[in-house]
């Protein structure tokens, strides 16, 4: 049973350690040395460790860091580790390893166009299509698995941006439709009509990483803005909006300026309206900019570009695209009983089945394993709130953000975490109010570390100098390739956890957390750095500079 070790890490309350004395402390629960035995002695790493902790530098920010041996079953480190912080995006370890263990590596999304009725001998649909999304996030032309660096460069996804909805244009040509009476109706209704988590900022929601959620997904759910400089100073910048279907009214007001000069772009939007504004300057001979702006409504985005796409192919379609949401649930949520892992290739259909309904169209995923390797490698936002939204509808019935949280919670019971070990309300870590102990992201990665699926899950994490958001991280160090890591950043926090392969052999679980601190980033990271990196030496290996 996938839980058959779960009861041996209940146990797992990691007492607190006082490092410059002993450096080393059993497992509660595992057997220790006889008292005649000496107690082993604490790595030489620790004490560096803590003297980089003690430094004035970080004496002023809230910092935690937990190391624990999965091969002598030991905590070897515990500087305010029971302590909560806010985890940035490590909050996705929870989301992914839930998602992997509850739902499996092989399961596949099913998006499907329908209609009421076949088109007739002319090819005409008499009614509407509907473009039902079942939560698939990587209806896009990202190319996967999951390869450094090509699956989130802009320029690689501007150039197919919507690839499945022209295939799904394609096969409904192929079934002979000619006309369309009726609209294309955008239907999210597969997940709760919940777009953003409580606990977003505000100023996150006009970028890509902050794009509404919905169950019904197209691009990430994000227009991929290009802008670059006229030909003259004084001219006005071009701007390409990818895909485009007029979902914004743009006001550009971006000049090219002369050669040499400061690049200055701003973007502004109001959350919720179509009103983007984009002001500034862009030099002469500049390469241009690429950025990533969240769509508001993504059911109605993908409504829109299914439309476009069939009149592209000459399929007239007399009604507007429109979309179709499901309402919130009543509370309270029943009880969730965990259930055993989603069979491969398995699909859960559509709630309201009760309409008759011709399929005309279907895409078929990839594994979801590839995906979950996409959140952790490049901590994509928008994918791990879709893998917690379908914790809760396969799981739990109820494709909303508070089932998600019940079964990840019950999960993580199961893990051995207490009730006061965390606090998470969104899947990603983009909500400020999310709160996690150190001990208890160690907990995780001690736990899945033991399951069936450890390779698959240890195949989830950045590699340190090699991929993901580790890649420019830890290059031509001795940590390079061993270790492997979520990373975590937003405004003042900062956090690195994950597993790392000292040289001696030995196998660590740690993480690393850093809340209100307010050194500049480079210099938290190459503090950060320096602990993981001592994890794999045994020894300080980087000289700090302060600023």
């Amino acid at each position: 049973m996938f839980f058959a070790l779960a009861y041996a890490y209940r146990r797992f309350t990691l007492a607190a350690v006082t490092v410059a004395v002993t450096g080393v402390l059993p497992l509660a629960g595992a057997r220790t040395a006889p008292s005649r035995h000496r107690r082993p002695k604490a790595p030489a790493w620790i004490a560096a460790a803590q003297a980089l902790l003690n430094q004035p530098d970080q004496q002023r920010g809230h910092w935690g860091v937990y190391v624990y041996s999965l091969d002598q079953k030991r905590v070897l480190f515990n500087y305010h580790g029971e302590s909560l912080f806010t985890p940035a995006s490590n909050t996705k370890l929870f989301t992914t390893a839930a998602a992997l263990a509850l739902i499996g590596p092989d399961y596949r999304f099913h998006t499907s166009v329908v209609s009421a009725a076949a088109p007739d001998a002319e090819g005409i649909v008499h009614g509407d299509l509907v473009l039902i999304g079942r939560g698939d996030p990587n209806l896009s032309g990202r190319p996967l698995p999951y390869r450094y660096p090509v699956s989130d460069d802009p320029k690689v996804l501007a150039q197919q941006p919507d690839l499945p909805i022209e295939e799904l244009a394609d096969q409904i040509q192929q079934r002979g439709v000619k006309i369309v009476e009726g609209g294309v109706v955008g239907d999210d209704s597969y997940y709760s009509f919940e777009r953003f988590p409580e606990g977003w900022a505000q100023d996150d929601l006009l970028w890509g990483y902050g794009a509404a959620v919905s169950g019904l997904c197209v691009d990430d759910n994000s227009i991929l803005l290009h802008v670059t400089p006229g030909v003259h100073a004084g001219d006005p910048a071009d701007v390409q909006l990818t895909p485009w279907t007029g979902i914004y009214h743009l006001t550009n007001k971006i000049d090219t300026a002369p050669p040499g000069t400061e690049r200055r772009l701003y973007f502004d939007r109001d959350p919720d309206s179509n009103n983007l504004v984009l002001e500034g300057s862009i030099p002469t001979g500049d390469k241009g900019d690429w950025e990533a702006l969240g769509v508001q409504r993504p059911a109605l985005f993908a409504a829109r570009l299914l439309k476009q796409a069939l009149e592209r192919r000459g399929i007239a379609v007399y009604g507007p695209a429109t979309a179709r949401h499901a309402p919130l649930p009543p509370p309270p949520l029943p009880p969730l009983p965990l259930l055993l892992p989603a069979k491969a290739g398995a699909v859960a259909m559509d709630a309201d089945a009760a309409s008759p309904q011709v399929q005309l169209a279907d895409h078929v995923s990839v594994p979801l394993l590839e995906d979950l390797q996409l959140i952790d490698k490049i901590s994509q936002n928008l994918h791990a709130e879709l893998a917690l939204r379908l914790l809760g509808k396969l799981k739990a019935g109820q494709g909303s953000l508070a089932a998600g949280r019940e079964v990840r919670r019950q999960f993580l019971a199961q893990v051995g975490l207490g009730a006061h070990d965390f606090y998470l309300r969104d899947g990603s870590g983009l909500s400020r109010e999310n709160l996690v102990q150190p001990s208890a992201i160690v907990k995780l990665l001690a736990f899945m570390d033991g399951q069936p699926t450890s390779a698959a899950w240890h195949s989830l994490l950045p590699i340190a100098g090699v991929d993901g958001s580790l890649e420019d991280r830890f290059k031509n160090t001795p940590a390079a390739g061993r270790i492997q890591a979520k990373t975590g950043f937003v405004e003042h926090v900062f956090a690195l956890s994950g597993y790392a392969t000292a040289l001696s052999g030995e196998h660590l679980a740690f993480s690393i957390m850093v809340n209100d601190d307010d050194m500049p980033a480079s210099q938290v990271k190459t503090v950060m750095d320096e602990i993981a990196t001592s994890l794999v030496t045994g020894r300080a290996t980087v000289t700090v500079s302060r600023k």
